[in-house]
């Protein structure tokens, strides 16, 4: 399943007190993120990506993904198991005049089970 979210981010948006917003996903892996700003964002904006409050990407904790005239695409194995499946987006836009806006896309693979699986789980655990 594929996700994604069109964040403007207000003009003067420090990046101790960030713009925030949810991306709402499915219970699944996610197997690959995209990052996109708008044309004109001048390296004037960056974003991260948050789970519970704990930073996911980049994976530096207190780093930003800033604007780029380049796409930023990764793979990774990242779990969704714990209700709710969301991801925070937070931005920051040190622009004085203009909001600049970032796409993000996210792929999640629902985890499928394998057949005879849980009747081998259950067996080896006595069941």
């Amino acid at each position: 399943m594929f996700y994604s979210a069109q964040v403007s981010i207000p003009a003067q948006t420090l990046a101790m007190t960030p713009y925030s917003t949810q991306l709402v996903l499915s219970e699944g892996v996610i197997r690959r993120v995209w990052v996109r700003w708008r044309f004109g964002s001048g390296n004037l904006c960056g974003v991260r990506i948050l789970q519970a409050t704990f930073q996911y990407w980049p994976l530096s904790i207190g780093e930003w993904f800033p604007s780029t005239v380049h796409p930023l695409e990764f793979e990774e194995y990242h779990a969704l198991v714990n209700s709710p499946y969301t991801l925070d987006i937070e931005g920051y836009n040190t622009d004085d005049v203009h909001s600049h806006e970032v796409w993000i896309g996210v792929l999640v693979s629902r985890v499928k089970a394998v057949p005879g699986l849980i009747d081998l789980i259950n067996y080896m655990a006595g069941e």
